[in-house]
């Protein structure tokens, strides 16, 4: 039975939101005795709630949202904040829309108690800017004994905008567990069935990939015709987009969730594949997949 059988009610969205609150809590929980100082880094954050339906903009809600409608929901940010059991010490809020922005920095008047901070910058840049100074102002490497800096990154695209560059900082750090929602929909539709994508999406496709093997979902059949063979390109279907993406993350992540949560739009049609990876790669790593694995299994 699917969880959309058994939660007839619950969106993809809410669902994807639950996952990542499920996983918080039991980051934290796990760590909660360990002298680390955790950080929860979102890198899309948007205004602090979202809206039941993906499609619709929360810019018709206005400023006050605290009498919460059934269709709006806690976003990201707020349900990292309401981790209490062991709160994250810190949290990064990234954001480019300038009235977003000013939504979160509400948002640090709210919460005064917690260490939040707000960027109003491009997530590639402030990431992976990011991941790089800590080694430079800690004076110990991320990966290395000493650097008691772990953290959770979350990326949530509107579509294409993570970039490989900003995955592999990232995964350098050896000590960030990255979940991140892959745009399926929008790179299948620049991964046209029956012929190789244009040149201006190349480009897109490498940044996304971190590399031109992309263009190994193609191949090339010959097709007997009426007037003689004919040679036809083929794309791949969806599962091997994913599971090539998935690969690439194995390259450079010290573990990675195998098999990600689908979420399908109202027709069931793949929209996003939900995925974890930990760049730690010994037994933290390993416990961080456990738990990640039971929630994309589970729920």
């Amino acid at each position: 039975m699917t969880s959309e059988a058994i939660h007839p009610e619950r969106s993809w969205t809410e669902e994807k939101l639950q996952i990542l609150e499920g996983y918080l809590k039991a980051y934290t929980t796990a760590l909660k005795n360990r002298d680390f100082h955790l950080t929860y880094v979102d890198a899309f954050a948007g205004t602090g709630y979202v809206s039941r339906d993906a499609t619709q903009s929360l810019a018709t809600w206005g400023d006050d949202l605290d009498d919460m409608s059934r269709d709006v929901l806690q976003g990201s940010t707020r349900r990292a904040i309401a981790v209490d059991d062991k709160p994250f010490d810190s949290f990064i809020f990234v954001e480019q829309n300038p009235e977003h922005a000013a939504a979160l920095r509400r948002m640090q008047h709210e919460f005064g108690e917690r260490d939040i901070k707000v960027e109003r910058a491009e997530a590639n840049g402030f990431l992976q800017m990011w991941c790089d100074a800590q080694n430079r102002l800690l004076g110990v490497p991320w990966d290395k004994p000493g650097n008691r800096q772990r953290a959770v990154v979350f990326l949530d695209p509107f579509a294409t905008q993570v970039e490989w560059q900003t995955v592999s900082s990232i995964a350098r750090t050896q000590s960030i567990d990255l979940w991140i929602l892959f745009p399926l929909s929008a790179i299948t539709r620049i991964l046209p069935r029956n012929r190789q994508p244009d040149e201006s999406y190349a480009a897109t496709l490498d940044n996304i990939y971190g590399s031109d093997e992309w263009r190994t979902l193609y191949r090339t059949r010959v097709r007997r015709t009426l007037f003689g063979d004919e040679l036809e390109i083929i794309r791949a279907e969806q599962e091997a987009i994913v599971q090539l993406y998935l690969e690439r993350l194995s390259s450079v992540f010290g573990a990675v969730s195998p098999s990600p949560k689908w979420f399908n739009n109202s027709r069931n049609s793949p929209l996003f594949a939900f995925m974890f990876a930990a760049a730690n790669p010994g037994r933290g790593g390993r416990i961080a997949l456990d738990i990640a694995n039971h929630l994309l299994r589970n729920w």
